[in-house]
């Protein structure tokens, strides 16, 4: 009874809007700055442009995001790099390379991780971070996880991208995702979901949405067929 208990909960379990219901993927989600408590700043993004280079097992994402703070006060503020996972453990610890205002990051202060044995999973570093008065600071973060896979035999491969509810009134001046891809990775593109003007070739595909207003969570899924299939 407890086996078949476990079974139907796993069968239950939804993926996340966006991925497949039987996909097993592990998915960034684009940073999010907010004040630390007390602090006066008022941080906005302005532009983010990330690119997503596969190899055959893993996906690296590189990332700029410039955030200006529209106050005249200066502050700390809490930077979130976050990690999903739906049925796929994160395994070791994930990697974080990154810069703010061209120095390099310190240590997380938080680092939330959950268990390998849940179906839905997130991995939370958060960093403290100073900003200056009315000032444009950049950020820039380079990380590698697991390509995911989906389908029958699981034959199909993905990768996902979570871009964040901002919480801010502006939209986004500038948005851009590419993937970067060759015939060692990629076989042949399935498509890119949601249908939002993808431009997808053989050797990557792109996504660009400026003026977008983000006011609501979104996953990016790019599927494809690897060499192997």
């Amino acid at each position: 009874m407890i086996a078949l208990a476990l079974t139907l909960a796993t069968l239950q379990q939804q993926a996340p809007a966006g991925l497949p219901q039987d996909a097993e993927a592990v998915y960034p989600a684009m940073p999010v700055l907010t004040p630390a408590e007390g602090s006066g700043v008022t941080p906005v993004v302005t532009i983010h442009a990330a690119t997503a280079t596969l190899t055959k097992d893993t996906v690296t994402f590189e990332s700029l995001t410039l955030y200006k703070n529209t106050s005249a006060t200066e502050g700390e503020v809490n930077l979130d790099v976050d990690f999903g996972s739906y049925r796929s453990g994160f395994g070791s610890a994930i990697k974080v390379e990154g810069k703010w205002s061209d120095q390099p990051l310190p240590d997380p202060q938080i680092v939330v991780r959950t268990p390998e044995s849940t179906d839905a999973g997130h991995y939370t570093l958060r960093y403290k971070l100073a900003m200056k008065k009315n000032a444009t600071h950049s950020l820039r973060l380079k990380f590698t996880v697991p390509v995911g896979k989906s389908g029958v035999d699981r034959e199909e491969r993905l990768i996902a991208y979570r871009v964040r509810d901002l919480g801010q009134t502006p939209a986004l001046e500038q948005f851009r995702l590419s993937v970067k891809y060759n015939s060692e990775s990629v076989f042949v593109p399935i498509g890119a979901t949601p249908d939002w003007g993808w431009q997808i070739g053989a050797n990557g595909a792109y996504l660009k949405l400026d003026g977008r207003k983000s006011d609501k969570d979104s996953l990016l899924v790019f599927r494809y067929y690897p060499p192997s299939f």
